[in-house]
């Protein structure tokens, strides 16, 4: 049972998910293209038409304290300009125009929080990430759309962070982000906060969590391991360079491969329908093994 059996209930479709599945892929941003834009309900839609399990979406606060999905840092990208939506207010938000991969302006609007997760309440497992600075409001958020059940949270293990689950009544499943074996302990001494699983950052094979025996060390304390496929540019390593990259050009073999038989409960890309056709190829085997 992955989590804190006080947290079961909350917990329930996680480690349903999990027990059917095996290994849940996490599709980052959504799955985006032509003229469906990255942190909108058509991409994670299409996410999970091309094989994903979680919904990975970015949230952003405007000015006048609104909720939004959008993964700042990405307003040059989505709207060729040079702003900062946390910067703006709502209302300036809203009037705002994405840019397709055509460089053609788009009538789609930029979705609040709120209208994402009630559409996709009872569809499924969502992480929330970029969002632990205003946790209060997402917790809002979460309660009156009544998806608990479904939202992982993500953020560092910082002072704000943790205070925010502690002091909250309702114990939201939490992901922290850890790289180092002193990170991990001071996670699992953590008594009031509803942690369900660790997201690991591995630069190279040196690393704590590149070794088996520390990943296993997670697990058996009932926690899930994330690990991030993702290739983010040429230099930054998320799994010691065992990415999407890799598996696309040398193989899945190469890649993914490596991060299945680490033993990572769910695996973030960027490109889930072939993630997912070896993820599901490798558990067929290993069944008939």
């Amino acid at each position: 049972m992955i989590g804190k059996k006080r947290y079961e209930q909350t917990n329930a479709l996680l480690n349903r998910e999990l027990e059917n599945k095996k290994v849940l892929i996490a599709v980052h941003r959504g799955s985006s293209g032509g003229n469906i834009i990255e942190n909108t309900i058509p991409a994670y839609e299409t996410s999970l038409k091309m094989g994903g399990d979680v919904i990975e979406s970015d949230v952003v606060k405007s000015q006048d304290g609104k909720l939004f999905n959008f993964h700042n840092g990405m307003e040059r990208k989505n709207f060729q300009q040079d702003i900062d939506l946390r910067t703006l207010t709502s209302e300036q938000i809203t009037k705002l125009k994405y840019i397709n991969d055509n460089l053609e302006e788009i009538d789609y609007p930029i979705e609040k929080l709120y209208d994402t997760l009630m559409y996709f309440k009872g569809k499924g497992l969502i992480n929330l990430d970029r969002a632990w600075e205003f946790f209060p409001d997402i917790f809002n958020v979460i309660d009156q759309t009544g998806t608990m059940g479904q939202v992982i949270l993500k953020g560092p293990l910082n002072e704000n962070t943790i205070t925010a689950l502690k002091n909250s009544p309702n114990k939201y499943m939490f992901m922290p982000k850890i790289g180092t074996l002193q990170e991990l302990s001071t996670v699992l001494n953590m008594k009031e906060v509803n942690i369900v699983g660790v997201e690991i950052k591995v630069e190279t094979i040196d690393n704590d969590f590149f070794q088996k025996n520390n990943i296993d060390k997670i697990k058996e304390n009932n926690l899930f391991v994330w690990i991030n496929a993702l290739t983010m540019d040429d230099n930054k390593k998320l799994f010691a360079g065992f990415d999407d990259n890799t598996s696309l050009i040398k193989g899945a073999d190469s890649g993914w491969q490596v991060i299945l038989e680490k033993g990572a409960d769910i695996i973030q890309t960027d490109w889930p329908a072939l993630l997912s056709e070896h993820r599901n190829r490798w558990i067929r085997e290993k069944t008939i093994s």
